[in-house]
């Protein structure tokens, strides 16, 4: 996924291990060489908002997540990453824009869709939220089963309409 120069790719493969491992102070200690080095410093910012996130501090990886827009070749991961750690500081509006951007790229995001749907929900826009959770069920039929018991959703329950998309056919071409 990243280039990584060959002196410092056991270090990477090292970091990647330990955050695989549930170890992100590990590999938060381990991650200087790779953010010292311009040439791994695109993975390690993606290590350290990893391992950030799995430590809870959204905010340290929001600001790693600004710097990574940059370098990193991966928009919708680093829209969906940057909406988790917004929605978990209260920024409900920020979180939406992500998704909103996902969608913007790619119309044909499920996932993109069913975020914007729950963010929408949580800041009580019913009206959009259902549409775009509806969205999200007719693109991928996954959306139709546990993801919509989200507690995100709440706010959409007991709706006909929404407990109707558990078993709404997908749409081949929307």
């Amino acid at each position: 996924m990243f280039s990584v120069p060959a002196s410092l790719q056991r270090r990477a493969i090292e970091v990647d291990g330990w955050l695989d491992l549930g170890c992100p102070k590990v590999a938060l200690e381990k991650l200087e060489p790779l953010l010292a080095a311009p040439g791994a410093r695109s993975a390690a910012l993606f290590f350290r908002v990893r391992a950030y996130v799995a430590l809870k501090q959204y905010r340290d990886a929001l600001v790693d997540l600004g710097e990574a827009r940059n370098v990193h070749h991966d928009p919708e991961w680093l829209e969906l990453t940057q909406a988790w750690c917004m929605k978990r500081v209260g920024d409900l509006a920020g979180a939406a824009q992500c998704m909103e951007r996902i969608i913007e790229r790619d119309p044909a995001s499920g996932i993109g869709h069913f975020n914007l749907g729950c963010y929408l929900a949580l800041q009580g826009d019913a009206e959009r939220a259902l549409a775009m959770v509806a969205r999200a069920c007719r693109l991928d039929a996954h959306f139709r089963g546990a993801p919509l018991d989200d507690h995100d959703l709440d706010l959409l329950r007991g709706r006909p309409e929404f407990e109707a998309l558990r078993v709404a056919p997908p749409v081949a071409h929307e």
